[in-house]
C-alpha cells in the first residue's frame, strides 16, 4: 500500500502530525510518497483559498485556540506565534528538505526542521540552522546544498504542487490512499481505519 503524503513547509499542522504519522504507515506497511509542495503560493492561487493572516479574526483566533488544544494534548512545545513564521524564503528550507528526502533521509528531516521553527525559535531559512539538522543525521550539506539548489528538485517542487491541484488537496498535510483524500492531522484515525480495510 501507497499513501500519497502532500504537505508544506513551515506548515505547523504538519509538524504537530509528523511523529503521529510515521507508526502507522509503519503498523500497516504502507510506503510513504512525499509529496512536499507549495500551498499558498500556488495551491491557495489556484483555487482561491485564503491565507491564515488574510482570515477572519474569528477563525483566526480559533486556529490559535485549536493549536493551544493540540499542543497539550501532544505534550509538545510550541511558539505559537514565532517571530521566524511566516518564513522569509519558505522555498528554500522546501528545497533542502526535497534534497534530503531524494538522498533517502525522509520524514525525520522535516520534523527536524519544523521542531526548530516551532518548538526552538529558529530561523529554517537560515542555512546554518539547516546545516545543523544535516549534522544531526550525518548528511554532506555541500552535497545536499549542490542537490537543493538543482532543477531538479526545482521541478519536483512545482510538478508536486501541480499534481495536489490536480488530485483536489487544497489543505496540509493530506494524505491519499487508494484515491481517497484525508486532510488534517485529526483525520489520521479515519486514514488508519482505511488502512485496516484495505
Amino acid at each position: 500500500m501507497k499513501i500519497e503524503y502532500y504537505y508544506e513547509i513551515p506548515s505547523l499542522f504538519t509538524y504537530l502530525e509528523s511523529l503521529k504519522f510515521q507508526p502507522i504507515a509503519k503498523k500497516y506497511k504502507a510506503e510513504i510518497i512525499q509529496k512536499l509542495c507549495e500551498l499558498v503560493g500556488e495551491i491557495f492561487a489556484k483555487i482561491r483559498g485564503i491565507s491564515v493572516p488574510q482570515r477572519s479574526p474569528q477563525r483566526q483566533k480559533y486556529c490559535l485556540d485549536k493549536i493551544k488544544r493540540w499542543s497539550n494534548f501532544l505534550n509538545t512545545i510550541i511558539n505559537i506565534k514565532s517571530k521566524f513564521f511566516p518564513s522569509k524564503d519558505p522555498h528554500f528550507p522546501a528545497k533542502f528538505t526535497i534534497a534530503a528526502n531524494l538522498l533517502g533521509t525522509k520524514i525525520i528531516f522535516d520534523h527536524e526542521l519544523l521542531k526548530l521553527l516551532w518548538s526552538e525559535e529558529k530561523n529554517i531559512s537560515d542555512e546554518k540552522n539547516i546545516k545543523t539538522v544535516c549534522d544531526r543525521f550525518k548528511i554532506n550539506f555541500k552535497e545536499l546544498s549542490t542537490l537543493a539548489n538543482s532543477e531538479k528538485v526545482s521541478k519536483i517542487y512545482a510538478d508536486n504542487s501541480i499534481e495536489a491541484i490536480e488530485k483536489n488537496v487544497f489543505g496540509v498535510p493530506t494524505y491519499i490512499l487508494n484515491n481517497e483524500l484525508f486532510w488534517g492531522q485529526d483525520r489520521l484515525e479515519f486514514l488508519e481505519r482505511a488502512l485496516k480495510n484495505a
